[in-house]
């Protein structure tokens, strides 16, 4: 009985740290600059389906995302910056291209 106890425990942490490893991560390049883009960032994103962290870094204009591609895709959180108001590039140069933000 046990044995059979630790075999199921060692399955389920085996189960869990595979389910960990299926995250990816993409990275946009977004024209925020300034505390209240940040501020929609950090309200929304929590929110968006799949996505399990992400990192903004204002000065570089990237959001890293770490996500379940069984839940959401890249294309899906492109369009969800851009419902909230943001141009999504793919590089810096094109991004500094365009201006910020209509910040409100």
């Amino acid at each position: 009985m046990k044995k059979l106890i630790i075999a199921i425990l060692a399955l389920t942490l085996t189960g869990s740290l595979m389910a960990q490893n299926r995250n990816q991560t993409v990275t946009f390049y977004v024209n925020y600059h300034c505390g209240s883009c940040v501020a929609l960032i950090n309200k929304n994103m929590p929110h968006e389906r799949g996505v399990r962290d992400y990192k903004v870094d204002r000065p570089a204009k990237t959001l890293v995302v770490t996500y379940n591609p069984r839940q959401t895709d890249p294309d899906k959180l492109r369009k969800a910056l851009e419902k909230w108001g943001f141009v999504v590039k793919d590089s810096l140069e094109e991004i500094n291209k365009h201006a910020g933000r209509s910040c409100s």
